[in-house]
């Protein structure tokens, strides 16, 4: 009942190394990658294991890892409920920190969002961040009206400029999800690549395994490596 969720993609793991803030996962060629830090989503209350030590972000993270590409994962505010404001400090002190770090290259940097996380992009977005080189949204939440002290969808788009944007967008989505992500599609940003995952429901990379599943997994990966690695 309590098992944590898995990636239906199977994954040799990378045993992350521990940086007190985060987890950094290194690809085994060494230098200094590129890296993409992995924003999860909302929890009402605390899961019984947290987001950065759950089998489903390790795959993720050791996914991008051999594709050559260092990861982050860390917990954030949001597994206590709707803390934004909070989870947003957080996110901004993790990437200062990954930036800074010598084992990546702070650059060329990925963020992205899961889920309930999704609010978390627009702050990011609106800041219009020379380093940020591709922002991924799996099935996000993501605000369909102005909320005071907030960032917009518009303010967001504005930052975003043309920086590639990869949207997963499942069939059969949890409906409180899809006012946001059809103003985000209807919105045309210059970069945006989408993946449709035809007959799946919010969530669909924790199971069950079907081939649409692991191939919108897989489309995502490379999209998001393709944006931070030049092709030979």
């Amino acid at each position: 009942m309590n098992q944590p969720p898995d990636l239906i993609l199977p994954t040799r793991l990378i045993e992350p190394v521990d940086r007190d803030d985060f987890d950094l996962h290194l690809p085994e060629r060494g230098g200094r990658p590129p890296v993409v830090v992995l924003v999860h989503g909302l929890f009402e209350q605390p899961p019984p294991v947290s987001p950065r030590r759950s089998p489903f972000f390790r795959a993720y993270a050791s996914q991008l890892a051999h594709r050559g590409i260092a990861a982050v994962m860390f917990d954030h505010e949001l597994t206590g409920g709707m803390r934004y404001p909070e989870a947003a400090a957080t996110l901004d002190r993790v990437l200062s920190a990954v930036r800074d770090s010598s084992e990546v290259e702070g650059g060329e940097v990925a963020v992205w969002f899961f889920s309930g996380g999704g609010p978390l992009a627009y702050p990011l977005l609106a800041a219009g961040h020379d380093w940020l080189r591709c922002v991924a949204l799996t099935y996000p939440l993501l605000p369909t009206e102005d909320i005071p002290g907030w960032p917009s969808l518009s303010d967001a788009l504005r930052g975003l400029g043309d920086t590639p944007a990869v949207l997963t967008l499942v069939e059969h989505e949890i409906p409180a999800f899809v006012g946001g992500q059809q103003a985000l599609l209807e919105a045309r940003p210059v970069g945006l690549t989408t993946i449709d995952v035809p007959g799946a429901q919010h969530g669909f990379d924790t199971g069950p395994d079907t081939e649409h599943g692991r191939a919108a997994v897989l489309q995502a990966l490379a999209a998001v490596a393709g944006h931070l690695i030049a092709a030979p």
